[in-house]
């Protein structure tokens, strides 16, 4: 397993579709409109959030494959892809279950979101209401691709995942742009070419994992030694439960927001707030795709001195890397915003995009203490962290928003996330202090 190649492709994967957005992006801002595009980006901030509303069975693949991959080493070819075979199809079971839940949740509050709690104007209700029941159908595959996309890494495939990423990130930017290209400013007809785009990764995802989903019967009759179906999903979600809490809670502190602002300020207005942040979410891929990487690596670390060391070093890189990419984009994000979009834009813009830069820095050195508590198994810690911090920051979101508008938002998730990056760093430092102090009691 190459730690080198497996980040690049997560980086590839993660930073490529920022192409797409630099050329369709504007285009389709001027043809939606501000309102318009407004409620696309919540849209897409559906679509990414359903991605993790798996119940942390995606994560919990990739800590169960890469685990099994590793204790298996010495045990026959076929026994060993039976084991991955029977968690796989546990995980992604429970995906498919998952998805259900969230569709039949959007579809429930379609109307309501539309008509009332996010301040439409009746020009667009109607095409809103539409497409957030287009978005509901999307869900299931997004669930699917999810857990898909966590037993490839547990495999060590990032290859194959980070191109399903790709396609992802290309569609989500060109499709939108291609759509109205042929129909017209129609919301919902977006909608349908998203969702399609997610069921051609469903589609990918089985044929890379073929291997692995398919068995022929003479190879089944291993059954027996390998526990059952119930027992495997057990399994997974006594690992998956906190990371579930912590998979729908994280997200909905990441997308929530432009709910909120759209509720209190107006989706009319949510442009200024949401490009920003989707340009600085791509940022944060970085970090993303680097611990993802580094996951499966300390999963299978067994010696914490060495995990510790492992661990130091990962974060002194990424508090570097994180400076470098945050003053880079400061430098360039009021001239960028003005070639780009228009000056006016970026008049309005760029105080908000300077408050997010800010939060974005302690939000991706914050992804290695975190990634290192799930890699350890202490998903349970991370989820409670997640779950004080989503009532302190709605409760700050409403006060903030309403008092200060969209600088009030910007303010309220830095706190947030340093509030997020506290907690999991010494979580981290208590981790390895009572390892250390275990030992030193052994030893005496």
């Amino acid at each position: 397993m190459s730690l080198r190649r497996n980040t690049i492709w997560n980086l590839i994967g993660s930073g490529s579709p920022l192409l797409a957005a630099a050329f369709c992006i504007p285009y389709t801002l001027r043809e939606l409109g501000a309102e318009g595009f407004g409620v696309l980006t919540l849209i897409w901030a559906l679509i990414g959030y359903f991605n993790f509303f798996d119940f942390g069975a995606g994560r919990a693949l990739t800590y169960e494959v890469s685990r099994l991959q590793s204790s298996m080493l010495e045990a026959n070819a076929e026994h060993r892809r039976y084991a991955i075979h029977h968690i796989l199809n546990a995980g992604l079971l429970l995906t498919a279950v998952t998805g259900v839940l969230g569709f039949l949740l959007i579809m429930g509050f379609a109307y309501p979101l539309a008509h009332d709690w996010l301040k439409i104007t009746p020009t667009w209700q109607h095409e809103t209401k539409l497409a957030l029941q287009i978005t509901a159908l999307g869900v299931i595959p997004a669930t699917l691709t999810s857990g898909m996309r966590g037993a490839l890494e547990g495999l060590g495939q990032f290859k194959e995942s980070n191109i399903n990423k790709i396609f992802l990130g290309f569609s989500m930017f060109i499709l939108p742009a291609l759509s109205i290209m042929l129909h017209g400013n129609s919301l919902w007809k977006i909608t349908i070419y998203l969702v399609a785009a997610r069921l051609i990764t469903v589609l990918y995802g089985a044929f890379q994992l073929k291997h692995y989903l398919f068995i022929r019967h003479q190879v089944a009759e291993l059954k027996g030694n390998m526990g059952s179906m119930k027992l495997q999903i057990r399994q997974l979600v006594s690992y998956g439960f906190w990371v579930t809490v912590t998979g729908i809670v994280s997200p909905l502190m990441v997308y929530g927001d432009r709910f909120f602002v759209s509720a209190l300020v107006g989706a009319d207005k949510l442009s200024e707030y949401a490009i920003p942040q989707e340009g600085l979410m791509r940022l944060l891929m970085i970090p993303i795709a680097i611990c993802g990487a580094l996951m499966p690596v300390f999963a299978t670390i067994a010696q914490r001195t060495e995990l510790h060391l492992s661990y130091s070093s990962n974060l002194r890189r990424m508090v570097k890397i994180m400076a470098g990419l945050c003053v880079l984009t400061l430098v360039i994000a009021y001239p960028g915003f003005s070639w780009w979009i228009s000056p006016e834009f970026a008049q309005k813009a760029f105080p908000i995009t300077v408050v997010l830069v800010f939060g974005t820095f302690i939000n991706g050195i914050a992804v290695v203490p975190y990634t290192l508590l799930h890699a350890t198994g202490n998903t349970k810690t991370t989820a409670l962290f997640h779950l004080f911090e989503l009532f302190f920051y709605m409760a700050l979101l409403v006060l903030l928003t309403k008092e200060f508008g969209l600088m009030g938002a910007a303010f309220a998730w830095v706190c947030r996330v340093s509030v997020d990056w506290v907690l999991l760093h010494f979580a981290a430092r208590r981790l390895f202090k009572s390892d250390s102090t275990n030992q030193t009691l052994l030893s005496s």
